[in-house]
């Protein structure tokens, strides 16, 4: 890989047509503007529930996974706790701090793509792209993806236009805190910045940075004497989550969903792949090697929900730019790309948004029970609700399918129905659950359903009743 490969090709070179600033504000804007939706819902994912919890009982003094589950590293949980302080102990506080994310993440790609094609129109084009596509996919939500992806992107950029091997490391390893399959798209970022620069001591360099953020949440632990339970439940448990079987079923439903979502998108990478694989440019093969890092940390979950995704979202947007640069400057050509390109992804991102306009169920029923006294446990419907009725959860796991699904359970390491039993045994003033429950004992645990059952039968009373959830309070 030459570094003139990775660099401006200035047979692309175009005239700018407007300054960065003016850029980046366009970019917020257009943000701003297509999430304004998503202020107005107090749940658009039940991961963004948990992060939003976790952040709220860190900013009340308690650790992250001492009063409550997850096995996320802190980084989320960091920059919901900041957004948090920042905007106020409110849902809207996440998502201003998603349309922020989304923001950065554009500029990013217009910046990188800027770089590496020496076109301003192919770099609008890529931030561009990323504002419409991360619409759907679960974009909307709060999720850790675009967060992750954010830092990968910025250490992309400052790989391609800086020295700054300690920063690009930094930036890597923030990533690496905010979800950890980030670390398969490191080395191609790593080996960009070595051969861009020739300087073996800049590996050494990057190699410091990525570690600090690490070291950081290792010694913040250590030093409130919980080092164990980090371990146990940030490291450990992810061992016990990859470890979950393949399902033909969810691939498949993968596949059909993002080629109706994202097709054209998956179709610019695929070119870009045998490009990299005939031709053997220096740009090529680095953005093949993103690409199949970032498919790895897609795939390696064997999981395969939406938001997955979102992680090779970033460099599909440059890699639509870089294929749009070398079109040449015939507009009606440059034009029908843009068009045929992101058919599928704007439908994707108008359904998407028409799809969360509906009514707020969690704020009415989190309303409703601020107003009154008591303790409240949600069964298996939104976690959110504890923090919409300002109550505290009477267990640490707050994420139903922690307590009544099949494999969370295993990767926690809790007993469903032992702990069910003591939150029961509490006497809960009031208990939410949906009105119409999973039934497949293959997805749900029917020993902790019929413990629930058992007890609002004996000791509650129907309390109110919402489209999809019922609220009982105890006699």
């Amino acid at each position: 890989m030459d570094k003139a490969g990775c660099g401006c090709n200035h047979r692309w070179v175009t005239t700018r047509l407007l300054p960065p600033w003016l850029i980046a504000l366009l970019f917020f804007g257009t943000t701003l503007l297509s999430r304004i939706p998503t202020f107005f819902q107090s749940v658009l994912d039940w991961d963004e529930s948990l992060y939003f919890l976790m952040a709220q009982q860190w900013r009340h003094g308690h650790l992250p996974y001492t009063t409550i589950w997850d096995n996320k590293p802190i980084g989320i949980y960091a920059i919901f706790a900041a957004s948090q302080a920042v905007f106020g102990d409110r849902v809207a506080a996440i998502r201003l701090a998603m349309v922020l994310c989304v923001s950065v993440l554009a500029f990013a790609m217009s910046r990188i793509t800027r770089a590496l094609t020496g076109d301003e129109a192919a770099g609008l084009l890529a931030g561009g792209a990323l504002i419409l596509c991360s619409l759907s996919n679960d974009g909307l939500s709060s999720n850790t993806e675009l967060f992750m992806a954010c830092c990968t992107a910025l250490a992309v950029w400052v790989t391609l236009t800086s020295e700054r091997a300690f920063l690009v490391g930094l930036l890597l390893g923030a990533a690496f805190m905010i979800k950890y399959v980030s670390v398969f798209e490191t080395p191609a970022i790593f080996f960009l910045f070595l051969f861009r620069h020739r300087r073996p001591a800049a590996g050494v360099s990057m190699i410091l940075g990525a570690a600090l953020p690490l070291a950081f949440a290792a010694l913040l632990y250590a030093a409130h004497g919980r080092l164990g339970l980090w371990w146990a439940y940030s490291i450990a448990s992810n061992f016990r989550r990859v470890d979950a079987p393949f399902t033909a079923q969810a691939f498949a439903y993968a596949l059909h969903t993002e080629l109706l979502r994202w097709g054209t998108m998956y179709l610019a990478g695929l070119a870009l792949l045998i490009l990299a694989a005939v031709r053997r440019r220096g740009t090529d093969l680095f953005l093949a090697a993103w690409l199949i890092g970032g498919a790895v940390g897609v795939v390696v979950a064997k999981s395969f929900y939406d938001h997955y995704f979102l992680q090779v979202l970033p460099v599909l947007c440059v890699i639509l730019g870089v294929l749009f640069a070398r079109l040449g400057q015939t507009v009606w050509l440059r034009v029908g790309f843009v068009v045929v390109a992101l058919a599928l992804p704007a439908w994707a991102a108008k359904t998407s948004v028409a799809y969360i306009l509906a009514p707020d169920i969690p704020a009415e029923i989190g309303a409703a029970l601020k107003a009154e006294p008591g303790s409240l446990y949600v069964f298996d419907s939104q976690p959110i609700i504890y923090a919409l009725a300002d109550k505290t959860p009477p267990t640490r796991f707050v994420l139903p399918s922690e307590l009544i699904g099949r494999s969370l359970p295993r990767v926690a390491g809790d007993d469903p129905v032992a702990e069910v039993g003591r939150i029961l045994a509490g006497a809960p003033t009031f208990i939410v659950r949906r009105s119409a429950p999973e039934t497949n004992p293959a997805i749900i645990n029917p020993e902790v359903y019929a413990e629930m059952n058992a007890a609002i039968a004996a000791h509650y009373h129907l309390w109110r009743r919402y489209p999809g959830v019922l609220v009982f309070q105890r006699n």
